[in-house]
C-alpha cells in the first residue's frame, strides 16, 4: 500500500484491506507514523507518540472489526496505559503515566485498535482553537495559516491530514464538532451516557461532555459507535437502547423526515456568507430529495451559556485544584495561561446555590428544545458561524481581556454548545469550501437517543454533490 492510497482510505477501507490480505497491520502503523513524521512539524497535531509499542502490537493483532487501524487519542479526560495525560498544560508537565486504560480505550483496543499516541488540546480543552502556550498552536491541514478549531483540534487536524482515518476527541461544547467543521472532517458528539467516560470519574463538566472520534467517513464514525457504545456499569447516565449496529443502519435510506433548518444566530444575528450559502444549499438538496424543510425557531436561551461556562470551569477548577494539592504549594499565575487562571478565579467565585441555578437552566433549555423538537425528526445548523480565526487570533500576546475572548469565542460558535446542555447527539460534516481552501461544517442535531437518523441523512448528504472529500469504498 501506497502513502496515497492509504490516505485515500477510511478505517472501513483499510479492514477490508486486511482482511484481504493487500496490507498488514505492521505496514498500516509504519504508513501511519510516517505520516506523522512527514507532516506533524508544520500542523502541530501530536504530543506523544510510542512507536515501539505499537509496533509490538501490529504484530499481534486482537481480531474485532478494528483489527489492525491505528488510531490517536486526545490528550485529556480519556487515560491511556504507558502515556501521561497532561491536557495540555504545562502545570501537568510532570504528570506519571496512566496505569490503565478508560474504558473508553479498553473498548478500542478489544476491537483490534492500535493506539499511537496522543494529540494536542488547548489547555484544560477550554478553547475553540487548539493554541496551547506550553505546546504551540496546532495548525488547520488545509491552510496552515488558519487555526485547526478545538478544543479536539490535535485530532482533527491529524484525520484532515491522513496521518490517521481515526482520533479521540471529547465535546463538551462543541470541541468534536468545531475542529471537525474546520478541518473538513466528520464529527459525531452522541446522546449523554452513549459512550463510556469513566471508570476514573462518573462524569465530566456535570454531564455535558461527551467521548466520540473525528473521523474520514460517516461510515467510520458509526462502526466506532458499535465498537464504544453501550451502558458503563456504574455510570450516572444512560443513553436510550440501540439498534443492532449503526454502521448496518447506514444501508437504509431515511424515510422522509421533517427537517428544520436555521441559517442564522440563535441571537438572530447573519452569518458568514458562505456558510449560509452551503446551508441554503443543503435545504434545497433536501427539499428535492423528499424531506420536509421548515424555518426552526430558536426556545428562549437565556442563562444557557452562562450555565454551561459554569460547568466547564468548574472542571477546570477541579484539575488545577487537583494537581495544586498533589504538589503541596499553591498555584499562581505563571502556572497556567492568562485564560485558564481567568477561569479558574471565576469558578472560586461560585456557590453551591450557583450550582442548582444551572442546573435549574439547563434543565428548562433541555424541556424547552424537546418542545421545539416535537414538530421535526431533525435541525440543521451551520456547525459555525465563521471562517476559523487566524492562529493566535482569539488570543492574541497581551490581548488578556476575557471579555474579548468570550465575544470572539461565541461569535464565531454559537450553535454547539446548547446541544450539550440538552444531551442531543448532533454531527458535523463537510459540505462546502470557502476561501484559502477553508472547508464549511454542517451540523446536524436529533433528538435525544436517536444518532441512527442523523447518521444515516449525514450519510446520504456525503454521498451527494454537496460533499466536498472522497474515499475509495471497499
Amino acid at each position: 500500500m501506497t502513502r496515497e492510497e492509504y490516505k485515500s482510505h477510511d478505517a472501513v477501507g483499510l479492514v477490508h484491506w486486511l482482511k484481504s490480505g493487500g496490507v498488514t497491520a505492521l505496514e498500516l502503523v509504519n504508513l501511519a507514523v510516517r505520516e506523522i513524521e512527514s507532516q506533524d512539524p508544520a500542523l502541530g497535531a501530536v504530543v506523544a507518540l510510542d512507536v515501539e509499542g505499537a509496533q509490538r502490537a501490529a504484530l499481534d493483532v486482537r481480531p474485532g472489526p478494528l483489527a489492525g487501524v491505528p488510531l490517536l487519542i486526545k490528550d485529556t479526560n480519556i487515560d491511556v496505559a504507558g502515556f501521561a495525560t497532561r491536557h495540555g498544560s504545562r502545570l501537568y508537565e510532570d504528570a506519571e503515566p496512566a496505569r490503565v486504560d478508560s474504558e473508553f480505550v479498553r473498548r478500542l483496543r478489544n476491537a483490534g485498535a492500535i493506539i499511537l499516541g496522543k494529540t494536542k488540546t488547548p489547555e484544560f480543552a477550554g478553547d475553540f482553537v487548539t493554541e496551547p502556550q506550553w505546546q504551540g498552536p496546532c495548525r488547520n491541514p488545509r491552510n496552515p495559516k488558519y487555526a485547526s478549531g478545538g478544543s479536539s483540534g490535535g485530532s482533527a487536524s491529524a484525520v484532515g491530514a491522513g496521518m490517521v482515518p481515526i482520533a479521540h476527541g471529547t465535546d463538551c461544547g462543541g470541541s468534536i464538532r468545531v475542529p471537525a467543521a474546520v478541518c473538513g472532517v466528520v464529527g459525531l458528539k452522541p446522546s449523554r451516557g452513549r459512550n463510556p467516560v469513566g471508570p476514573h470519574v462518573g462524569e465530566f463538566v456535570g454531564g455535558l461532555d461527551c467521548e466520540h472520534v473525528l473521523t474520514r467517513t460517516v461510515r467510520d464514525s458509526a462502526l466506532l459507535l458499535d465498537v464504544v457504545a453501550g451502558y458503563e456499569s456504574g455510570a450516572p447516565y444512560a443513553a436510550p437502547p440501540a439498534p443492532a449496529s449503526w454502521l448496518e443502519c447506514l444501508k437504509r435510506r431515511s424515510p422522509a423526515l421533517r427537517i428544520g433548518f436555521a441559517c442564522a444566530r440563535p441571537d438572530g444575528s447573519s452569518i458568514d456568507g458562505a456558510i449560509h450559502k452551503a446551508v441554503l444549499n443543503a435545504v434545497d438538496f433536501l427539499s428535492r430529495d423528499g424531506h420536509q424543510l421548515r424555518p426552526f425557531n430558536w426556545p428562549d436561551m437565556t442563562g444557557a451559556g452562562a450555565a454551561a461556562a459554569l460547568f466547564w470551569q468548574l472542571e477546570i477548577e477541579a484539575l488545577m485544584t487537583h494537581k495544586v494539592q498533589a504538589r503541596g504549594y499553591p498555584l499562581s499565575a505563571q502556572d497556567v495561561e492568562w485564560i485558564t487562571y481567568a477561569f479558574y478565579k471565576c469558578s472560586r467565585q461560585r456557590t453551591a446555590l450557583d450550582v442548582h441555578h444551572a442546573r435549574t437552566v439547563q434543565n428548562k433549555v433541555s424541556h424547552d428544545m424537546a418542545r421545539c423538537f416535537a414538530d421535526i425528526d431533525v435541525l440543521i445548523t451551520p456547525t459555525v458561524a465563521l471562517a476559523p480565526p487566524l492562529i493566535g487570533g482569539f488570543v492574541g500576546a497581551g490581548e488578556q481581556h476575557l471579555e474579548a475572548w468570550y465575544k470572539n469565542a461565541y461569535a464565531f460558535s454559537p450553535f454547539t454548545e446548547i446541544f450539550n446542555l440538552t444531551g442531543q447527539p448532533a454531527i458535523s460534516i463537510p459540505v462546502g469550501v470557502m476561501e484559502d481552501g477553508l472547508p464549511i461544517g454542517l451540523q446536524i442535531v436529533g433528538k435525544f437517543g436517536d444518532e441512527e437518523t442523523i447518521l444515516r441523512l449525514a450519510s446520504e448528504i456525503e454521498s451527494s454533490a454537496l460533499a466536498t472529500t472522497a474515499f475509495a469504498r471497499a
